[in-house]
């Protein structure tokens, strides 16, 4: 046993000292690079931040050096410009002559006298010129007052030939809150020019701007060395961490007092002298349990041979000991089948509850679903019905007139129904084809805010937009419905009088777009499902209801287009704002108008084969279109149409695609090989792929259901006659 014991604690201590002793010097210098390497991505982080807004700068000047104005010498108007596109940036403009004097700062009233050109301004504005590229300048002390800038500086030229330089001068104040602020009190980051004046400095700006630093710290930021040791102005021992701007030369600082990163390495030791005394009481453990191995195992077995008679059994140990480990096995795999049916009883009773209780909600879903379809469908179809009824008790004069312009605007709601979901099932399953192209984001708003208060749906709110040019890659119709969703819902759920404020702004990287309005807000239960398919609150009127698929919609295109949605409330009566991000695009490019979109009126005589198999509707568009002039025939079967062709060759074909014979395709095909008859597909199928199918058979044109007079008079009036 004493040599077991001794075994034992040689096999544990020897490893434990030479490894410790190896580790403590290993841990010193990890722990001392790892300090290190993140002072150097927090300087490059910082270098980063200062190029992101020279970049801006530089972009914002490049861009003003292609104005007209500037280019014509229209200085005051020019003036004008420039300060609309700094307008919240935090920047100025300046514009110099060859000789360095000043034409106009932003930062001062146009035609305000500015004093004579340094000699330092001078060389700039030279230096500048001669190079003919743009140049980020060194920190800039003003001539009459004690303000610190850079400039963004950009060679332009005149119409008439005069070169000048335009500059985006930032202020140092604006480069200083923007050094990291959520770093150790002990920690110092600061920013140096080319000359290794400070630009920057998280402590102390005031008092050592535009100074430079110890002798040692500037000998490295001129040799582009890494890491230097040396002194803080403040005379704290530092090691520095230096990273050099490639865009403006520029160097960002971090530094870290010594006694921090001694003290760090100290923790790392003080952790590896912990780890020995553990490694020794763990062997005084290991001893004293391997001694008590033999006793444990009788207990394990007298304690098993126990708990069968009440089921229970000891957890499995490893015994050491053949034959008890066998046993031992016998008695754990014997539980273990008993825990796994019982754990399998558990499982499947609680998919079970919860698939009951997904159906409960699928089912509580649909009934609602259908009670809101069924009471969107009785409206319209109960006014046609009235309509209809009037109609045929004989009315005449203004309430005939008023009946067919009833039943004429309820069949298009019930076509906008049916359209609505046939559109929310396409996108929501995902095959919609989108066709995305450059645009505004601001200007697709506001053409939506105009259309909704036009069409009364925002009538009765207040609409305030506030709207940055902010161009997206998108499909336009459906970023107009995405659009248009979001506002009829903040009109749906906010009462009459109330305001909708509607915001576009860029914010990192993507383009933001937020509908917020003081209506009813979302109840707490309802808000994370508020994106489900047929989920909506309790609108303030059921005639505003709808069929609870627009936000499923509004979700589902812009996850199509690689965005996302968000919504907040602060519960009922706090209204709610909604919020989508979508990617920034690449480029804008300029819009193109309409076109013209008037309908010439058919010229009269056409002659018309109608091919429709439902009875109503064929006996229904033969009359509108003898009503145009058209000499109809009408056939409900794509046989007799044949027949009806070959007799009396008309101009025009209306085809339905299913027919009780053989389908509209066929049709197509046949009279298409006899040539000059103009054939138009009329059909409830409406995908991109019904349309190119029926092109390919032969149409000429391809019309959904229900079809406007407009679109029937377009397809007559571009078919030419045979005779």
């Amino acid at each position: 046993m004493r040599t077991h014991l001794a075994l034992l604690a040689a096999a544990v201590f020897l490893p434990v000292i030479l490894g410790s002793a190896i580790a403590i010097r290993l841990l010193l210098d990890a722990e001392r690079q790892a300090v290190l390497r993140s002072m150097q991505e927090l300087a490059r982080a910082t270098a980063l931040t200062m190029d992101r807004e020279l970049t801006a700068a530089l972009a914002s000047g490049q861009a003003l050096t292609t104005s007209l104005t500037l280019f014509r010498g229209d200085f005051a108007t020019f003036y004008s410009q420039a300060r609309s596109a700094n307008a919240g940036t935090g920047r100025d403009t300046a514009l110099l002559r060859a000789d360095g004097e000043q034409v106009f700062n932003t930062a001062r009233p146009y035609g305000a006298p500015s004093a004579a050109p340094s000699a330092a301004t001078r060389l700039r504005v030279r230096t500048v010129l001669e190079g003919g590229v743009p140049v980020v300048s060194d920190l800039i002390v003003g001539s009459t007052a004690r303000r610190f800038a850079v400039a963004a500086q950009i060679p332009v030229t005149l119409g008439d030939g005069r070169a000048m330089v335009l500059g985006q001068r930032i202020d140092a104040r604006r480069l200083n809150a923007m050094l990291p602020r959520d770093v150790p009190g002990s920690w110092l980051i600061s920013v140096f020019d080319r000359a290794g004046r400070t630009i920057a400095r998280n402590r102390g700006w005031e008092a050592y701007v535009a100074g430079q630093p110890r002798p040692a710290v500037l000998a490295a930021l001129r040799a582009g060395t890494a890491i230097v040791r040396s002194e803080s102005r403040e005379g704290t021992p530092m090691y520095a961490a230096l990273v050099r701007s490639p865009l403006s030369g520029w160097t960002a600082a971090v530094g870290v007092p010594v006694a921090e990163l001694e003290a760090t390495a100290a923790h790392a030791v003080s952790l590896t002298a912990g780890t020995l005394l553990c490694a020794v009481a763990l062997a005084c453990l290991g001893a004293l349990l391997f001694a008590r191995r033999l006793l444990a195992a009788t207990e394990y077995l007298g304690a098993a041979t126990e708990g069968m008679v009440d089921g229970r059994l000891p957890p499995p140990a490893d015994l050491r000991i053949t034959e008890l480990n066998a046993l031992q096995k016998v008695l754990h795999a014997v539980s273990t089948r008993l825990i796994r049916l019982e754990s399998a009883r558990q499982r499947h009773l609680a998919e079970a509850q919860a698939a009951r209780s997904l159906a409960e909600a699928q089912n509580r879903a649909k009934d609602e679903f259908l009670a809101m379809l069924g009471h969107e469908l009785r409206n319209p179809l109960g006014a046609i019905s009235s309509a209809i009824a009037l109609i045929q008790m004989g009315a005449s004069g203004q309430a005939a007139e008023r009946a067919h312009q009833i039943i004429g605007r309820q069949s298009r709601h019930l076509g906008h129904l049916v359209d609505e979901l046939l559109d929310a099932n396409r996108v929501l399953s995902g095959r919609v084809t989108l066709a995305p192209v450059p645009l505004d984001l601001a200007a697709a708003v506001r053409d939506v805010a105009s259309t909704l208060q036009t069409q009364g749906t925002t009538a009765e709110h207040t609409v305030e937009l506030d709207l940055e040019p902010v161009w997206v890659h998108c499909d336009p119709t459906r970023l107009q419905q995405v659009i248009g969703n979001l506002i009829e819902n903040a009109a749906k759920y906010t009462q009459a009088g109330g305001r909708i404020r509607v915001s576009v702004r860029g914010a990192g990287g993507m383009a933001e777009l937020a509908v917020a309005d003081d209506g009813k807000g979302i109840d707490a239960d309802l808000l994370p499902r508020i994106w489900d398919v047929f989920v909506q609150g309790k609108v303030l009127s059921r005639a505003k209801g709808g069929l609870g698929i627009g936000l499923a919609v509004v979700k589902s295109l812009v996850e199509q287009h690689d965005g996302s949605v968000a919504v907040a409330s602060g519960g009922a009566q706090q209204g709610s704002t909604f919020t989508i991000r979508l990617p920034l695009a690449g480029a804008a490019l300029p819009g193109t108008g309409a076109g013209d979109t008037t309908v010439p009126a058919p010229p009269p005589g056409r002659r018309v084969l109608l091919v429709e198999d439902n009875d109503d509707l064929r006996d229904m568009t033969c009359a509108l279109l003898q009503a145009r002039g058209c000499t109809v025939l009408t056939a409900a079967g794509g046989k007799a149409a044949l027949a009806l062709a070959a007799r009396h060759r008309p101009d025009v074909a209306f085809v339905d695609i299913d027919l009780p014979d053989i389908s509209g395709y066929d049709v197509a095909r046949s009279l298409a090989r006899q040539g000059g008859i103009r054939l138009v597909a009329v059909t409830g199928y409406g995908q991109p792929d019904d349309v190119r199918r029926a092109l390919d058979a032969g149409f000429d044109l391809h019309l959904k259901k229900p079809v406007r007079l407009d679109e029937l008079e377009r397809a007559l009036g571009e078919a030419d006659p045979v005779r």
